[in-house]
């Protein structure tokens, strides 16, 4: 069963206004909400208004540390919405805590890139191809695609984590 298009359609007269396709991650939501609006609707406001937000939630787009820019003449957009604007990771390993701020729409790749790369723990290539980033007494490893925002403490700006290098694969830990 495919979907009609305007073509198809005999009771599409004029010229159906542009929609953006807006995927929004919400700080407390599980799931991610999918969203199409007006290009008149394709703002900070238009877009709380249509999640049922307030004002105390910022909207990012996904891996920015700024909040979103203007989304008029885009097609599709992945946001978050979150109410801190900065979340402090703290990424722990072996002895040493290293501390850095991101916005809350960065992904945990991007964390995990800066944790073993020059300005974090500075990891051997073959170490940081094996490094995995985890919650303290976690079982698994946080998803790289994941962004940060869903494992910060509802009203707090801080997020530990643990830099791991612990086989993942196949159950082996």
């Amino acid at each position: 069963m495919g979907t009609l298009k305007d073509t198809e359609n005999p009771s599409a007269g004029a010229k159906s206004a542009a929609t953006l396709q807006i995927e929004v991650q919400v700080e407390d939501r599980g799931q991610v909400v999918n969203l199409a609006v007006t290009e008149d609707q394709a703002n900070r406001e238009g877009v709380r208004a249509a999640l049922g937000l307030d004002d105390d939630y910022e909207l990012f787009e996904r891996d920015a540390d700024e909040a979103m820019a203007a989304l008029a003449g885009r097609k599709a957009v992945r946001l978050v919405a979150h109410r801190n604007k900065k979340i402090t990771v703290q990424v722990r390993y072996e002895h040493l805590t290293k501390e850095k701020v991101f916005g809350p729409a960065k992904t945990v790749f991007k964390v995990l890139q800066w944790a073993v790369g020059k300005q974090g723990f500075k990891l051997e290539p073959q170490a940081a191809a094996r490094a995995n980033l985890i919650l303290p007494g976690a079982e698994n490893p946080l998803p790289k695609d994941d962004v940060i925002g869903k494992y910060s403490p509802q009203g707090q700006d801080t997020l530990v984590l643990d830099l791991t290098l612990r086989d993942f694969t196949n159950g082996v830990f």
